[in-house]
């Protein structure tokens, strides 16, 4: 109870409290805290030896995939960052000029699906309430102000994916899998590889990568699941033609270059964004975020970057997502603990929670069999910690 409160209530002090008022129990916040890391350090330390187990297999068998799991119809991988504050770097001798006490946090999702196929395209007209939507404004919004995404409204994932929202089914989800962690993106594809092999997600009938664009998550695509189809989340690329369009000479721009987006002709729309840059002129190199040049300029370098995993017509007769909503959505659930403006976190610490939340969120409940492993491990003496 305590690691659980500790690792998904907003703070050590809230699960003092919830452990009291429904349990009766009187445990600090510090004992709440230090169960919590333990716990979590000895699933980090779990996940650790997996991905060595992982790392010595040859490649035919990382790419078989454990027979621990029965595979699903539809396999999809999917992943983004978050961000979280840490305090461990404070007065480090080291800290570079201009670095922020910000940390990105990697989050993966691994997400049983089913669905059926479709001899041709089931929607090939695009939806008219896309042409409007206003979580591809907001999207859009987002990149004037940063020059980059971050996750897309909640909202917008769960319009995207539902029922006929797109005029036709999309795929089922069945269960979700969760990885959370703040390695670097090398080590997380590693973990997200492990993972997969484990839920023997290589043997699916049909197997999926989407993402946004940011390129690290398009290396590890390419690195771990090059037999995963890569798909583009689709949100993300009509809102670069939704920030273009305000630029364009004309008010039907943006319905008209979304609907070809929707009908796979990318290379319409790039020939169009060139078009306009060639009579906006090109942005300088340091050009600021609401240059009126820029986000045509970013368009078509996203668009000729990602164009390969743009086939929206293709996907959608294959029976499969079009949109990272499931891991946007689940970000904003690992922001819920682990992300507040007076949260400051030690690596160690913060590991630990990443490791127990995503454990919490995640369908296959990892826990159950943790804790079965963690009392067959208990020797019947106490571990104190040394005062130094």
């Amino acid at each position: 109870m305590m690691v659980w409160a500790g690792s998904n209530l907003s703070g050590f002090e809230t699960a003092e409290r919830a452990l009291f008022e429904l349990a009766g129990l009187s445990i600090s916040d510090r004992r709440v805290r230090r169960a919590t890391e333990q716990i979590g350090a000895e699933r980090v330390a779990e996940r650790s030896e997996a991905v060595q187990r992982f790392k010595q297999m040859d490649v035919p068998k990382q790419r078989a995939g454990s027979q621990a799991d029965d595979p699903p119809e539809i396999g999809v991988i999917s992943l983004d960052g978050g961000r979280y504050q840490r305090r461990d770097h404070f007065g480090d001798k080291d800290r570079t000029v201009g670095s922020n006490h910000w940390k990105e946090d990697k989050v993966g999702c691994l997400l049983s699906m089913r669905g059926r196929q479709y001899a041709v395209d089931p929607a090939p007209a695009f939806p008219e309430w896309l042409a409007s939507c206003s979580a591809v404004a907001e999207l859009a919004k987002m990149a004037e102000k940063t020059g980059v995404f971050e996750a897309s409204p909640d909202s917008a994932g769960h319009q995207a994916d539902g029922d006929d929202a797109f005029g036709y089914q999309p795929p089922k989800l069945l269960s979700r899998h969760v990885l959370a962690s703040g390695d670097d993106a090398e080590s997380f594809g590693w973990q997200l590889a492990a993972s997969v092999w484990q839920r023997g997600f290589s043997a699916a009938e049909r197997l999926a990568f989407v993402a946004d664009g940011a390129h690290a998550n398009w290396t590890i695509q390419q690195k771990h699941f090059p037999q995963a189809t890569p798909i583009l989340d689709l949100m993300h690329a009509l809102s670069y033609a939704y920030s273009a369009a305000k630029s364009a000479a004309t008010d039907d721009a943006y319905p008209r270059w979304a609907a070809w987006i929707w009908s796979g002709h990318v290379d319409r729309v790039i020939a169009e964004l060139r078009a306009e840059q060639q009579r906006l002129g090109q942005p300088p190199p340091k050009a600021e975020a609401s240059d009126p040049r820029q986000p045509v300029h970013r368009a078509i370098t996203y668009y000729e970057n990602h164009r390969s995993r743009m086939n929206y017509p293709e996907y959608r007769r294959r029976g499969l997502p079009l949109t990272s909503s499931h891991i946007e959505s689940t970000i904003k659930q690992i922001a819920a603990r682990i992300k507040g403006s007076e949260k400051f976190w030690r690596r160690p610490m913060a590991e630990a929670i990443l490791q127990l939340r995503a454990d919490t969120l995640s369908d296959s409940q990892p826990l159950d069999a943790f804790w079965r492993r963690h009392q067959a491990r208990q020797t019947g003496t106490n571990t104190y910690r040394h005062a130094t």
